[in-house]
């Protein structure tokens, strides 16, 4: 039997898994988020490898095969294959950006995309033979429209110019002070001092204030789903048809009517389908293949099986 090792690390939380080829997961690994832009690049290489170590310690013998999906990878001057190749005795090791782990755990290997937004957003186009493109994702302070953090700093925005006088009256500004518990007046440098996934995980007032009715938080999600389609129409370019792009990300998943308000302003030619498998199986899939072997439907079942049965 042999054994492989697959990785999903966002700027959130890092995933991994080891398995096995038939989809049965021998180990599960939880941790912090991996994104260079937010822990930096010692940071990514230090991260990965202890968790690389820790699965290889427990698999009854060197992994076959292991693949990295890595948010911010290709952002980055850095050869993370050659470091952990240095580092392990895995013979076959690839990581990237990751993009192909949304596409392959829906579609396997056919061309397609993925739209992630969760702490961050982006979309990759896969075309056989071509290099990974990928569209936006260029980190919160160029360009992560529609993403959690965005809407979450976007509303902090329109609440402390409601504060100044110099916005809008909403409930963004009760319902933060809320969740920070303390008054929003008073959260600035906690703001400041807590960094990018803190405020990403403050979207859900924004959302909560939408369904209550502030036009505020209904005007920051219209303006994301829009800048989000955006995406699928410059994915487009690359194909001569239709072409399908898959949805995942902690965002699309707790709010599926924001989903679908992307795809409601999508390309005409996009098929968008929510992802139903996590990122990480997406991982096991690419690190099957390059390993010569394909994960069928029952692969994917034990593999989910196992998944929602081992706790980390």
């Amino acid at each position: 039997m042999e054994y492989y090792i697959g990785i999903d690390a966002g700027g959130t939380k890092t995933e991994a898994a080891l398995t096995d080829q038939t989809g049965h997961i021998l180990h599960r690994h939880r941790g912090k988020g991996c994104n260079p832009m937010d822990i930096g690049i010692p940071a990514v290489k230090e991260l990965i490898l202890s968790v690389v170590e820790a699965l290889t310690a427990v698999s009854p013998n060197i992994p076959a095969s292991l693949y990295g999906g890595i948010a911010g990878l290709d952002r980055i001057d850095v050869d993370l294959d050659a470091f952990l190749a240095k580092h392990t005795d895995i013979p076959i090791i690839r990581t990237e950006d990751d993009g192909c782990n949304m596409i392959s755990g829906m579609l396997g290997h056919v061309d397609g995309c993925g739209m992630v937004c969760g702490t961050g957003s982006s979309l990759f186009v896969r075309i056989e033979g071509r290099p990974l493109v990928h569209i936006g994702g260029l980190g919160y302070l160029i360009d992560t429209g529609g993403s959690g953090f965005e809407l979450a700093r976007d509303g902090l925005k329109r609440a402390y110019r409601y504060l100044d006088g110099r916005g809008e009256q909403t409930l963004l500004v009760e319902q933060f002070s809320n969740a920070l518990h303390k008054d929003l007046k008073h959260a600035f440098l906690d703001l400041y001092s807590e960094g990018r996934p803190f405020i990403a995980s403050l979207a859900h007032v924004v959302f909560e204030c939408a369904t209550a009715g502030d036009a505020v938080a209904c005007a920051l999600l219209e303006e994301g789903s829009f800048k989000l389609a955006e995406l699928t129409h410059a994915a487009a370019k690359h194909f001569d048809g239709d072409f399908t792009v898959v949805m995942n990300g902690g965002i699309f998943h707790a709010y599926p009517h924001y989903a679908e308000a992307v795809r409601k302003k999508a390309s005409p030619r996009a098929n968008m389908i929510l992802a139903d498998v996590p990122a990480i199986y997406g991982a096991f899939v690419e690190a099957l293949w390059q390993g010569n072997v394909r994960a069928d439907e029952e692969t994917r079942r034990q593999f989910m099986a196992d998944y929602e049965r081992i706790i980390t």
